[in-house]
């Protein structure tokens, strides 16, 4: 079983342990301090219907589990809005669950997005261990500390900054997962290979076509690599106030209104690969990104082999809408992180719509 610890300190207020680890046994016996000063312990998942995540589940929390309080959220992904938010903090505040309790948050990026948002909020902020068990969730979705629900049909409108004490990144939840789940992240994987340094880009890239047909030396190393660097981000722009972190949503600007879209059935990662695309294309017409590398990086979204995108998503007076609405806008009527080569990125605002016409119809293609 390999182990390691990534202890980083947010801004000098608080450390942020991420771990990352293949099969852990017992973590409130490996972290006791934690697990010890709390009253209460929830457990926050989705529904348990995966014996195999229900296995290795029980196997991560060990003899002690049966004290812990268990709620899982409505169907599968749970519907992150407000009215699940509300579940959840009634069932905290029906169990007399205190400022000393603990939350802990197993699952996709929905889990531990909303769950974090509700410890961010009950009585003004209690502990929370984020746990991601899908391949997204441990490259990207379940660390950071970007805690949030969905308004309006919109991805992400209402949230919070607020670090888990502990993230664990537990390789072996992903030996439960479809190609197809492992493929979702595979879109996140690329964002990286693209906006890191050559270390990292060389450790996606080496380790891309292993991963997703599950091979667990090859999913280790591309969970710890991209982990580290998100949190290395992270502990320089928490809150995206400086631009450090805003690199991270390379792609997303797009995804987030293919996803909207869709009405919710694009997956999140296949929406981020789309959404890559989609930025590529915006960087070679607005000069940014020269033919040679703008064949090559769309050369690896292809080779990916996605689905192609709905129709509903080529609505392009819908898509302005939805761009200019953007949490990431900061009032102008579109912001998009662009790239003029790998490692070496650009934010762009206010691009004409005739650019992100032609991106669009390319996308869709």
């Amino acid at each position: 079983m390999k182990t390691e610890i990534l202890a980083l300190n947010i801004k000098e207020e608080k450390t942020v342990k991420t771990v990352f680890t293949t099969g852990l046994k017992n973590l409130p016996g490996v972290f006791g301090g934690l697990f010890d000063a709390a009253d209460k312990v929830c457990v926050v998942t989705e529904p348990l219907a995966e014996n195999k995540f229900s296995k290795n589940l029980k196997r991560l929390l060990g003899p002690t589990r049966k004290n812990f309080i268990y709620y899982s959220l409505t169907g599968r992904g749970g519907n992150k809005n407000i009215a699940e938010l509300e579940r959840l903090c009634l069932f905290l505040l029906k169990h007399s669950f205190s400022r000393q309790s603990l939350l802990l948050a197993a699952g996709g990026g929905s889990v531990t997005d909303l769950a974090g948002f509700a410890a961010s909020i009950y009585m003004r902020g209690i502990k929370w261990i984020s746990v991601p068990t899908t391949f997204l969730g441990q490259i990207d979705a379940g660390l950071g500390g970007k805690t949030a629900v969905n308004l309006g049909g919109i991805k992400n409108m209402l949230g919070s900054f607020y670090q888990p004490d502990l993230t664990v990144c537990d390789t072996a939840f992903l030996d439960s997962l479809p190609r197809e789940e492992l493929l979702s992240g595979a879109g996140e994987l690329l964002k990286y290979a693209f906006i890191g340094g050559n270390s990292l880009r060389e450790t996606v890239l080496s380790n891309l076509n292993a991963a997703l047909k599950g091979d667990r030396s090859a999913l280790f190393k591309c969970v710890k690599a991209c982990a580290e660097f998100k949190m290395f981000i992270v502990s320089k722009d928490e809150k995206d106030e400086n631009g450090e972190r805003e690199l991270l949503n390379f792609g997303h600007t797009a995804a987030h209104a293919f996803e909207t879209l869709s009405k919710g059935k694009l997956p999140h990662g296949e929406a981020v690969a789309h959404g890559l695309f989609f930025a590529l294309i915006v960087s070679k017409e607005t000069g940014l990104l020269p033919e040679t590398e703008f064949t090559k990086l769309t050369a690896l979204i292809r080779g990916l082999g996605l689905k192609p995108l709905s129709a509903a998503c080529g609505d392009f007076k819908r898509f302005l809408a939805l761009v200019s609405k953007d949490k990431k806008a900061r009032g102008n009527i579109n912001r998009f992180v662009l790239i003029k080569a790998p490692g070496l990125m650009e934010t762009a605002e206010n691009i004409k719509p005739a650019i992100l016409k032609i991106a669009l119809e390319e996308t869709l293609k």
